[in-house]
């Protein structure tokens, strides 16, 4: 079933309003895109029935990865794909933060700096796993600015509730999900 608006439907009434809200030359290229899809700004092509031969004229698309009519369905089949790699647990944010004393050694020496942020995060969720007697793991991603794009250099982990038990079974670290470790 066809929505009663797409994002189209909004860009056309927006129409070249949009040029004056503020957005870079890639945004607007993206809008553009995105307004013109499967319209006849960007041509057509003929399809037929090879049983019955009736023929149907079809817009082409834009094929913009941002557009929910081209790109909608593969977004859709790539999360599922995602959600069946999922370890049967559930999953913590935790976010490792330098002091802002370390600053200056941040500008001076990021390389150096950022790794053993990401070492000591490391060894912390390690350490706290192999409390439990297990193994586990995290995704880590460095974020160097904070929201008033001022130097905050943190670590964003997604860290598995749980881990592999010596005998290489599954097992959960906390049964409520509400905190990895627990409060003091």
């Amino acid at each position: 079933m066809r929505p009663r608006f797409e994002v189209a439907d909004v860009l056309h009434q927006l129409g070249n309003n949009i040029e004056g809200i503020g957005l870079n030359s890639w945004q607007l290229r993206t809008l553009s895109a995105l307004r013109m899809c499967r319209t006849a700004q960007l041509g057509c092509h003929i399809d037929s029935c090879d049983s019955c031969g009736t023929m149907h004229l079809s817009y082409n698309s834009c094929r913009n990865r941002h557009c929910p009519k081209c790109q909608g369905h593969l977004k859709e089949r790539w999360m599922e794909a995602r959600m069946a790699e999922l370890l049967p647990t559930t999953y913590f944010h935790v976010v490792f933060t330098l002091p802002d004393q370390l600053n200056a050694v941040a500008l001076k020496n990021p390389s150096l700096l950022y790794n053993l942020l990401f070492d000591a995060a490391w060894q912390t969720i390690h350490a706290f796993a192999n409390q439990k007697g297990l193994l586990t793991g995290m995704i880590a991603i460095l974020h160097t600015w904070g929201q008033n794009l001022s130097l905050h250099p943190h670590l964003h982990c997604i860290v598995p509730g749980g881990g592999i038990n010596p005998s290489g079974k599954w097992n959960n670290i906390r049964k409520d999900g509400n905190f990895l470790i627990p409060e003091s």
